[in-house]
């Protein structure tokens, strides 16, 4: 097995460009964080496939979230920086129909929803896209939502599958993007090129090799321009946990102390466990409400 790569190229007339994306084993260790059923795992690895894949074509992102929300019973969520650092999770109400469904095996997705945030280097500002599509497929949601809030000429690729002899999770994919400038020829060649490929999952069987799988994506020449390599990664901690519950309202944690319960939070990504014990909560309370004239006691 390869190890996760993120392959940037051109070709040789620099008309176009793609990444080549092997996500199979990050995908494998996301699915065993959150104890993931097949049918969840394969959504999450689209989303994460295609998270990735779309930042690496933005050049001046420091990073790109994802929401994809599958009616108001599912939810995906990706993260990733513009070194592939990236991470992902999935939120859903257990007994819904639609859930169950998709627990089957059977998607009955009928709309996705694609909301997205970027963030620049250098800039507190954030891009926000949104956009609903009529299919239960992530691959073609993404690309609706390139056309529309992104404006670029980009095609994705995406396949996630449960490989039969190892049972474990497969995930690859491709995002092309016609560079300005290309000749109306150069552009009629990519696009036939791509229409003509079998899908992500039979071209990688036919042969998983990275040199050959990115020689048969374009059909020109390439230029390889760098490889790097996907990592899972939180930034969660403690800190920002408490940091979080500082900024709550006075009297939102004056509740908290009144129900003299500690607080247990859990990191949607990474599935970490964090505990704040009510004498913590007390003091972000005092240090928030003391004034020389007002008593920080709690009644």
């Amino acid at each position: 097995m390869f190890q996760d790569y993120l392959f940037f190229a051109v070709d040789t007339k620099v008309q176009y460009c793609y990444r080549m994306l092997h996500l199979s084993n990050l995908m494998q260790e996301v699915k065993n964080i959150h104890h993931l059923n097949v049918p969840r795992a394969l959504l999450l690895a689209d989303s994460m496939l295609g998270c990735v894949l779309l930042s690496s074509v933005l050049d001046y992102e420091e990073r790109i979230n994802l929401r994809i929300q599958c009616s108001g019973d599912f939810t995906i969520g990706a993260e990733t920086t513009f070194q592939a650092e990236t991470k992902g999770y999935i939120e859903c109400e257990e007994s819904t129909p639609l859930v169950q469904s998709l627990d089957k095996g059977e998607n009955l997705i009928a709309e996705l929803q694609v909301r997205s945030l970027r963030s620049q280097r250098n800039n507190v500002g954030l891009s926000e896209g949104f956009t609903s599509s009529q299919t239960n497929s992530i691959e073609v949601a993404l690309n609706e939502h390139l056309q529309s809030s992104f404006q670029m000429n980009t095609t994705l690729h995406l396949s996630s599958w449960i490989d039969d002899l190892s049972g474990e999770i497969q995930a690859f994919g491709v995002i092309y993007q016609e560079l300005p400038g290309i000749s109306e020829e150069a552009t009629q060649k990519l696009r036939n090129h791509i229409q003509g490929l079998p899908s992500m999952r039979d071209l990688f069987y036919e042969n998983n090799d990275p040199d050959i799988l990115a020689q048969k994506l374009i059909p020109d020449a390439i230029k390889a321009v760098k490889s790097i390599n996907p990592k899972l990664v939180c930034s969660c901690s403690q800190e920002k946990v408490e940091g979080v519950l500082v900024t709550l309202p006075l009297d939102e944690l004056k509740d908290i102390i009144n129900k003299s319960e500690n607080i247990e939070m859990k990191c949607h990504y990474c599935s970490t466990n964090y505990h704040v014990p009510i004498e913590k909560v007390m003091q972000m309370y005092a240090s928030r409400n003391y004034s020389p004239d007002n008593s920080s006691e709690i009644n």
